[in-house]
């Protein structure tokens, strides 16, 4: 113990002195001093993991209940692993179980370090967290020292697997709020695939209000994710067994699912009951000016922009078709024109959607929006390709992740839930008891090794030392 205190004390002396030096000599500055404590924090960190670890490696040699059920087949077997500070290098005795006469390293299985695992559980999790918002790479570096291939982060996000949309539990204040409409979007992002081809990856969320932060910007309330490589009919019972378990659905009075128009987006109507259809006004948008945009530039400028709108708003059908009707004609190019019927039969298809949006007040739609910043953000707006498991699994962690969750702490509970066996060796509480009586009766003043704590340049050290809890 006292010897893992002194080199952290020296550790810590020489690195202040040196760069007290270096500062008044001129040959550093604060980033270099930043660069340099942080090494020496890298390395204390190893250091202290490596003597808890020969710590444990005694106690386990030492226990009674050990020596009556295995033997020492090995002294010093060593093994390494990557850890946040760096790599750790470290030694432990191989056993051999007498009856069942089979090997095995107790120290791994007690600090759960699984059979040829080269990165620690911890830093995995760290990973797992950065790689939902950046490159594979960029989550290694932010990680660790020690240089990590993507693959190496890749294989990592394997292990993790697919978040299920419903793993997040409902927070109990939330639990059957009694809400009077609940609000569901969805939309799509095209994600490029290894192929090079793009795969679509879906993405609904249901919210029950929105409050104003400052102009221009609202924020949803209770809002919930759901996404992933799955077909739509999935998809949506997802959705409906959250909106089940989250409200009191007797109470809820109108309930919108706002789109594009796709098919699949419309389907959620025979899944969500009493769900109604809203058309995304961007999208509508958007069809009427490939109907209106060129008219002011023909030989005899039309200009049907202002009656359409009111006639799409008022839901008056028979007007909407004669003036988009009225524009096809007066348009002389026949490949405009057929792109102008293609926006007139999307306008006449989504009709219903249209009289929902213009409703009792108009309803505004940001699913572009949350496509971007969920999932485009990280699949399709960076030059990449992706697997279709690897872009599955990265929807998934981000929505888990604007959901609140923890992707650190759902793969440390996912790794807890796949360790079946217990400990292969419980120390007596005795012993337990002893060990815990000896670490905390050191004196943080046996420091006698350490002559310069007693000096007057110091003191700083000791006190240091005082205030710490060593």
């Amino acid at each position: 113990m006292n010897n893992i205190i002194q080199l952290v004390a020296q550790k810590v002396k020489r690195e202040i002195e040196e760069n007290l030096i270096k500062v008044l000599e001129g040959s550093t500055d604060l980033d270099h001093i930043v660069d340099s404590v942080g090494e020496m924090v890298n390395s204390i960190g190893i250091d202290t993991i490596s003597a808890i670890i020969g710590e444990l490696n005694k106690i386990i040699k030492d226990s009674p209940e050990r020596k009556g059920k295995y033997h020492v087949h090995k002294r010093n077997a060593k093994r390494s692993l990557i850890t946040r500070f760096g790599e750790l290098e470290f030694e432990r005795t191989y056993f051999k179980n007498i009856k069942e006469n089979s090997y095995v390293h107790i120290l791994d299985e007690i600090l759960d370090i699984e059979k040829y695992e080269r990165i620690e559980a911890n830093l995995k999790a760290n990973i797992l967290e950065k790689s939902a918002d950046v490159s594979y790479q960029k989550a290694a570096e932010l990680s660790t020292p020690v240089a990590l291939t993507r693959e190496s982060v890749k294989r990592t996000i394997r292990e993790n697997g697919k978040i299920d949309n419903l793993e997040l539990e409902i927070k109990e204040k939330n639990k059957n709020k009694e809400v009077k409409t609940i609000y569901i979007e969805a939309d799509e992002d095209h994600v490029p695939m290894q192929n090079r081809n793009n795969k679509i990856m879906k993405l609904i969320y249901v919210y029950d209000d929105k409050r104003t932060i400052n102009k221009g910007r609202t924020k949803l309330e209770n809002v919930r994710y759901f996404t992933g490589n799955m077909n739509p009919e999935d998809l949506w019972t997802e959705v409906a067994t959250y909106i089940d378990d989250a409200y009191d659905l007797e109470k809820v009075e109108n309930i919108y699912i706002a789109g594009d128009g796709a098919g699949w987006i419309k389907g959620g109507t025979q899944i969500i009951k009493d769900s109604k259809f809203v058309l995304d006004h961007y999208h509508l948008s958007k069809y009427i000016k490939i109907l209106t945009a060129h008219l002011s530039s023909l030989e005899n400028p039309v200009n049907i922009d202002k009656p359409l709108w009111k006639s799409i708003r008022t839901g008056n059908k028979k007007l909407t078709i004669e003036l988009i009707n009225f524009a096809i004609e007066e348009t002389p190019s026949e490949k405009k024109k057929k792109s102008m019927k293609e926006a007139k039969n999307y306008i006449l298809n989504n009709w219903e959607g249209i009289i929902n949006l213009f409703g009792e007040e108009k309803y505004k739609c940001s699913a572009e929006g949350h496509i971007s910043h969920i999932l485009s953000a990280r699949l399709s707006s960076r030059p990449m390709g992706w697997s279709i498991i690897g872009a599955d699994e990265m929807a998934r962690m981000r929505a888990y992740k604007a959901n609140g969750g923890s992707i650190k702490e759902y793969y440390r509970k996912l790794r807890a839930e796949r360790k079946k066996e217990e400990r292969i060796l419980e120390l007596d509480n005795k012993v337990v008891k002893d060990i815990k009586k000896t670490y905390n009766t050191v004196d943080p003043d046996m420091m006698i090794d350490m002559p310069f704590t007693y000096r007057t340049e110091g003191r700083w050290l000791k006190n240091m030392i005082n205030c710490s809890g060593f």
